[in-house]
């Protein structure tokens, strides 16, 4: 009678027991195809391990049922009983390599979006310096070819001019019926050819800014201000942006600029110590875009003051001897200026203006242009 009531429960526990071993065993089956098909997937991996796991729970825990009823069946229930240990010891485990891979994988999951997130600024990084590089070749070029072209035109002209005042003197010699007249004028038309295209080496000078273009400053300033704010936190210095409420129109290279903001940015964040403050503010000024850095450190000392931007002189920079050099021949190039102020054990302030395009094309068409 009692084995009759007990039969259904039987049945549904061995065939509940083989139902979770074939399932398990497929989810196991699925998981090491996706594994074979992408071999550095986490996701992939983490359920490889994860059904594996399930996959010996199940066998482990479903073998153990069975093996009871069938032993207290045949009427051994003792051997049941010293068995009973080792098959819930095999379960626990199975339990705990379950946790320990879902823990496991959950903190490599965390890591390897952060290694995405560094890969994809790596990336972006990447970007920013073939085009910096590709800028500062353009750069290099023009004035390559601009040197050269003024240098052609310096030693031309000398001769040149020499020749063409020499003849001038001749032909007020020679007689208007003299054959020789004819020959010093055709020499003199081909010296003002030469001085013609000496003209034209000339103008080669203006065509130095083929790589700059209307460009806002405030979203530059921002970037410039993002990419030194890990650096400011690590610190524990607060990099605080303070942009104007309108676009500053300027005439310059994106690239170049926030090179040079992100150098005098470092500068402040490397001498400023916990708790200090750097300030980076735009306003436009009568005198053009303005971008001030303030920043509340330790200040720097007037002999230094003197020779910051000299590569030469100065040596006692945290960072490369040309860095601030460097900066100003940026500034320069835009036709800026960038001046620095500073009172030990009060902190340091950096100006630079730099003109709008409109300004900056005066600047070029009344010849002011640095070359």
């Amino acid at each position: 009678m009692i084995s009759i009531s007990m039969l259904p429960v039987w049945l549904l526990d061995f065939g509940g027991a083989l139902a979770m071993i074939i399932l398990s065993g497929l989810c196991l089956h699925h998981a090491l195809a996706l594994a074979r098909a992408d071999r550095e997937s986490p996701l992939a991996i983490f359920l490889l391990w994860f059904c594996g796991a399930l996959f010996a729970l199940a066998v482990s825990r479903s073998s153990g049922h069975i093996l009871k009823h069938l032993l207290t069946f045949f009427g051994k229930k003792d051997l049941w009983l010293g068995l009973a240990p080792y098959s819930g010891s095999i379960n626990s485990m199975a339990f705990i390599v379950i946790a320990s891979v879902t823990l496991f994988f959950n903190r490599i999951e965390t890591i390897m979006e952060r290694m995405v997130r560094d890969r994809e600024k790596i990336e972006k990084n990447s970007q920013d310096l073939f085009r910096l590089n590709k800028d500062i070749e353009a750069v290099i070029a023009e004035r390559t070819k601009a040197g050269m072209a003024l240098r052609i035109a310096h030693e031309v002209r000398n001769p040149v001019t020499i020749i063409g005042g020499m003849v001038r003197r001749l032909l007020n010699v020679y007689p208007p019926e003299e054959e020789g007249r004819l020959k010093l004028t055709h020499i003199l038309d081909q010296a003002r050819k030469l001085e013609n295209l000496v003209s034209k080496f000339e103008a080669v000078r203006p065509e130095s800014k083929k790589i700059f273009a209307p460009l806002n400053l405030n979203p530059i300033v921002a970037e410039a201000a993002e990419s030194l704010q890990a650096e400011a936190r690590a610190k524990e210095v607060s990099l605080i942006p303070a942009l104007s409420r309108i676009p500053l129109f300027f005439h310059g290279n994106s690239s170049l600029i926030k090179i040079a903001l992100a150098h005098l940015l470092r500068n402040a964040v490397n001498a400023c110590a916990k708790g200090n403050r750097v300030v980076i503010a735009t306003e436009m000024t009568a005198a053009g875009c303005q971008v001030t850095i303030t920043d509340d450190g330790p200040g720097i000392s007037g002999e230094i003051l003197e020779v910051l931007f000299d590569p030469y002189r100065h040596v006692n920079r945290q960072s490369s001897g040309l860095g601030l050099p460097y900066v100003k021949q940026i500034i320069n190039e835009h036709l800026g200026t960038v001046t620095v102020t500073s009172e030990q054990g009060k902190g340091t302030t950096i100006l630079i203006i730099l003109p709008t395009h409109l300004g900056e094309l005066t600047g070029v068409a009344g010849g002011t242009y640095a070359i």
